[in-house]
């Protein structure tokens, strides 16, 4: 077996597989909860951002804690992820799981910055988070072999959909922003203004978040299947030596 960089977490295989799941689950939870106060509450428009849902209020906490645990949670799954495979490509599994942690620590900056009051370093941890989060899934997708990846197509369809709705998003937001004077204007001023690009912005975002929700979803999957396949005396020796730490 190729030698690991560092120790694996002292996880058993349930506690792993808790982690897979919470690692994609935990974040849409908190933007379908987030998005959902917000919206009862009077959002400006629809559709928005999801980080517009980072307003004064209720929306504002969950929006912050839910993200910052997801910050950490993914972190942890990258690491975990990483000594849980055997890929085919061990470079790039390295740089994936590296990219896995550099997205976790972007995404609980997302969660500080928020868009109204500190929207130029929100801009950039969000496009390293959504950015990052599909050069994580990539490098991962071609580290691991197909033939033995039931999470395959499923991360293939999360990657794809996230990549082209990412340009959708870009491409249509700027477009918009450069039909107008940005100057002097405040965050909800200058989103009203852009609103005809956010019609199409807006939506593609949801389908960036979805797409990389799919793709953490797969290496779950993959985990799963490499745990079972795993011989149950190395696994019970496994889980009493992590249950001893």
């Amino acid at each position: 077996m190729h030698q690991r960089y560092g120790r694996r977490l002292p996880l058993t295989r349930r506690q792993g597989n808790f982690l897979a799941v919470m690692s994609w689950f935990v974040p849409t939870m908190t933007v379908i909860t987030a998005m959902t106060i917000h919206f009862a509450s009077g959002a400006r428009a629809f559709p928005i951002f999801i980080s517009e849902a980072d307003y004064p209020g209720l929306q504002r906490t969950v929006f912050t804690y839910g993200l910052v645990l997801t910050g950490f949670l993914q972190m942890m799954f990258a690491w975990h992820l990483y000594h849980g495979l055997t890929p085919k490509n061990h470079r790039l599994w390295n740089a994936s799981c590296l990219a896995g942690i550099i997205v976790g620590f972007h995404v609980i900056l997302v969660a500080y910055y928020d868009m109204y009051d500190h929207i130029d370093p929100h801009i950039y941890a969000s496009m390293v988070a959504f950015g990052g989060g599909i050069v994580w899934a990539t490098l991962g997708h071609f580290a691991l072999d197909p033939s033995t990846s039931p999470g395959s197509k499923m991360r293939k369809t999360g990657i794809t959909a996230s990549l082209l709705s990412l340009v959708v998003m870009i491409v249509s937001f700027q477009y918009a922003v450069s039909t107008f004077d940005t100057e002097g204007l405040n965050t909800e001023e200058f989103l009203n203004k852009a609103q005809f690009g956010i019609n199409f912005a807006g939506p593609a975002e949801y389908l960036v978040v979805g797409g990389l929700m799919m793709a953490l979803a797969s290496f779950g999957i993959d985990l799963n299947q490499a745990q079972e396949q795993q011989p149950a005396s190395e696994t019970n020796t496994q889980e009493i030596k992590q249950n001893d730490i």
